[in-house]
């Protein structure tokens, strides 16, 4: 007994020694605004305060959220990382109602000369590949690209994902995803593949993810866009799938469509506008926003969106939202 309480002293000594040697830092996003997304529109919803966490992390410009990330140095150059990020809070406080806490992110990773290495939860390589591209940060709740059902970043996070990041060499990027079939029924085992390449004002993106389920379709994009100084523009496309004439009756593609947008700075301020239509229902959307920021890691900005009553995959019938916010990053 005396030698296992001399240990105890000893091990929380070294458990802080580690603590002391990984860099890891608290971090995360809160977003207040006014207003009503294009959904809450579209299902006789009245304006209200929101937090970028309420009805599901449809409300404002982006999700309120924090996270706990770190790396520490684990020798031969090379890092082991982590990300925990909590799903949205709400305006009363709940993280992510009904869902796992850690809801975003929860990955372990190492990197190095070689790139990254991650596995756990994270956003999708088509996500991570072209957002970028979506100027006003595929917005919680007047997104133009989300609404059409045509987003060129049209995948969502999953868990179980190992993904390689590989280091940019000569403005070229690539990144590797793979999920396994694992015990779900219907689950199957799938890849995906994002590249960027970037020159100057340029850069052009690909993504491409095979079939997540026995019931869904695969998925690709492609954008590009340029910066001209006074104004970025870009285009993309988007195609989430094709028919699958085995299936009786046939499966339908409804997520192929185009997006085009535009973004001009002035005097600390971007003014833009965003716009999609999606290819088979000939559903369109589209978005306006103006941001700044106005004190340090602090952002105000305001936004309306409009999708039409051809979007009956997101929306029961047509539905115009907006938003005036500040989002407080730290």
């Amino acid at each position: 007994m005396k030698a296992i309480k001399a240990l105890i002293p000893a091990a929380i000594l070294l458990g802080m020694a580690g603590a002391a040697q990984a860099q890891m830092v608290v971090y995360g996003l809160l977003d207040a605004s006014y207003g009503k997304s294009v959904f809450d529109d579209a299902t006789d919803l009245k304006n209200d305060f929101h937090s970028g966490g309420d009805n599901g992390s449809s409300n404002g410009n982006s999700t309120s959220r924090f996270g706990i990330k770190g790396s520490t140095d684990v020798g031969s150059g090379i890092k082991a990382k982590f990300d925990l990020q909590s799903g949205g809070i709400t305006s009363n406080g709940e993280v992510n109602p009904g869902g796992a806490f850690f809801n975003r992110q929860a990955w372990l990773g190492f990197s190095g000369d070689f790139g990254e290495v991650r596995l756990g939860k994270q956003d999708s390589v088509p996500f991570q590949t072209m957002i970028d591209f979506d100027f006003n940060g595929a917005s919680n709740g007047v997104s133009s690209f989300g609404y059409a059902n045509a987003a060129i970043w049209g995948r969502g996070r999953e868990g179980r994902s190992l993904q390689y990041i590989s280091p940019t060499i000569a403005g070229l990027k690539v990144q590797l995803g793979f999920v396994p079939e694992g015990n779900v029924v219907g689950n199957k085992a799938h890849g995906s593949v994002g590249v960027t390449y970037t020159l100057g004002g340029l850069s052009v993106a690909g993504s491409f993810e095979s079939k997540r389920t026995e019931t869904t379709e695969r998925f690709a994009s492609i954008a590009g866009a340029y910066d001209f100084g006074v104004v970025k523009v870009m285009a993309g496309y988007a195609d989430g799938g094709v028919a699958d004439t085995t299936a009786s009756p046939a499966l339908v593609d409804k997520s192929r469509g185009f997006n085009v947008g535009v973004n001009v700075p002035v005097a600390g301020f971007n003014f833009g506008a965003l716009a999609a239509r999606n290819r088979d229902t000939k559903g369109k959307a589209y978005e306006v926003y103006a941001n700044k920021e106005v004190l340090k890691n602090t952002i105000a900005y305001a936004e309306i969106g409009h999708a039409d009553e051809k979007n009956t995959s997101t929306i029961p019938k047509a539905g115009t939202g907006f938003a005036v916010g500040v989002i407080y990053i730290f």
